[in-house]
């Protein structure tokens, strides 16, 4: 099977290859099938970046720019990152078990928490899965991983 994927690099993805909506899911769906067949482990992350104060579309992109960066030093080589709505990125932990899952998504969110986006009045909703105890199939994981987001926003509030 050959995979004809796309990533974006320059302007405002500079920081390394960040995977396309539609690349990622299909990078997640592979990885799906291949966790079941081979008993592996892979852990989900996601980042997004709430207007609270009319920040423009510039403010939002140069933010979510600065958070791709500072995600990328993070993490490994091997993990994906997808850019898959307008302000929202999605990270791909091969290979890492809940615990391993637990920590990146407790230091990433710790420093994203703490991160100062200039003047734009942004608020980040994260949360994280792991396969295969939050979900065997994608809808499962991306439903799981949606509620997961809402409920830690809401406990923050």
């Amino acid at each position: 099977m050959e995979l004809n994927l796309r990533w974006r690099r320059g302007g405002m993805f500079s920081e390394g290859p960040v995977f396309v909506r539609d690349d990622f899911f299909q990078l997640l769906d592979l990885e799906i099938k291949r966790a079941r067949r081979y008993q592996n482990l892979f852990g989900l992350l996601r980042f997004e970046l709430l207007d609270t104060g009319g920040t423009d579309t510039g403010g939002r992109h140069k933010s979510l720019r600065s958070l791709l960066q500072l995600v990328r030093e993070e993490i490994r080589e091997t993990d994906l990152v997808g850019h898959t709505k307008n302000n929202e990125i999605m990270i791909l932990l091969p290979y890492c078990d809940s615990i391993g899952s637990e920590v990146v998504y407790g230091r990433l969110n710790s420093l994203v928490r703490d991160f100062h986006f200039g003047n734009d009045q942004l608020k980040v909703i994260s949360g994280y899965v792991c396969f295969p105890m939050e979900g065997t199939d994608m809808g499962e994981i991306l439903n799981r991983l949606t509620d997961k987001s809402r409920d830690a926003a809401s406990a923050a509030n």
